[in-house]
């Protein structure tokens, strides 16, 4: 998504920025690891209870596991998901490579409070949903070769690397990252953690999106729906940023009904949808307003303000103090 900006001084597209999504997504992803499999021989891992999310996405060979005693199979193309809290055992056969990204799950309001992403008592077979990740997964092994932490020899033994592993010795473990990826420099690669995190956060919107509404829990499917919500709101205020927009429009655009819009407002925004779009619209002046190459008044006109003296009254009563006065105190 790109907003656009078109004056007499310049023209600029400018990508949806963090300010925009920070007040609509309720829940932050956290990648803890990426790891390798390819199992040697058939075995069955032992039963545990996840304390966080994973998805496993196959390689090479079905992925067979026990979900919370369920059996189920997932194949090259699928993606599953293991919830935390679910209980797994993986059931593995000579040549099946798999690849299992470890991640947490928390509320931006840093609450304690812990919300499944799938609704209650769901059929496991159910979480896991067809998606090529090819190019996923071909990025990730491209950015860990290239850092040397992908090659057999300059991997930490995975003993030494989690003592309370105790993984067995018939499983293969290629890479294990916590942030850390050992590197034949035996540096720690914190960049590279970032940079997976960041191919990480794509890959699990995307995939969250995929998923029916009906298998997502009432309150993530609600969060789901609300930051559409929020979303569709704020793009609407972007797109008339340098014009009007009273409320009979914006409720027909939403297709709600006014009052609809002006309860979701007051629980979204806190206030009116009017008013919210004001803030929204003066926001985004201001960032002009600390630029001396503009006047107070083209600033006015670039934001569809009847005259210099309406957007000085409205800029004031927003933020306590006229333009010039910011201007200056800036």
């Amino acid at each position: 998504m790109y907003y656009k900006e078109d004056n007499d001084l310049f023209r600029r597209k400018t990508s949806i920025s963090y300010y925009d999504v920070m007040t609509v997504n309720s829940y932050e992803s956290f990648l803890t690891s990426i790891q390798f499999f390819n199992s040697k021989q058939d075995f069955t891992y032992r039963k545990h209870c996840h304390p966080s999310y994973e998805f496993v996405i196959p390689r090479s060979g079905d992925y067979k596991c026990l979900l919370n005693g369920q059996e189920m199979s997932v194949r090259v193309g699928e993606v599953l998901l293991v919830q935390e809290g679910d209980w797994h055992q993986d059931i593995l056969h000579a040549g099946t490579e798999y690849i299992v990204i470890a991640f947490v799950l928390k509320r931006q309001d840093k609450s304690d409070v812990k919300h499944r992403v799938f609704r209650q008592n769901i059929d496991v077979v159910k979480q896991k949903i067809d998606f090529p990740s090819d190019k996923f997964i071909n990025s990730i092994f491209a950015l860990m070769t290239e850092a040397g932490s992908a090659e057999e020899n300059n991997v930490a033994d995975a003993a030494s690397a989690r003592p309370d592993a105790k993984l067995p010795v018939d499983l293969f473990y290629v890479s294990q990252l916590n942030p850390l990826v050992k590197t034949g420099s035996a540096e720690r690669d914190y960049g590279l953690y970032y940079v997976l995190d960041g191919l990480f956060q794509a890959f699990f919107w995307e995939i969250i999106f995929l998923f029916p509404p009906e298998r997502l829990s009432p309150l993530f499917n609600r969060n789901l729906s609300d930051e559409a919500l929020k979303s569709t709101l704020f793009s609407l205020f972007e797109r008339n940023i340098h014009g009007k927009l009273n409320v009979p429009k914006i409720a027909a655009d939403m297709n709600m009904s006014e009052s609809s819009l002006a309860h979701k407002c007051k629980q979204f925004l806190g206030e009116s949808p009017a008013r919210s779009f004001m803030r929204y619209k003066l926001e985004k002046a201001e960032t002009y307003i600390n630029n001396p190459q503009l006047t107070i008044k083209e600033i006015s006109d670039m934001f569809g303000f009847e005259d210099q003296f309406h957007f000085s009254k409205t800029f004031k009563r927003f933020y306590g103090c006229s333009p010039v006065a910011h201007r200056k105190k800036n």
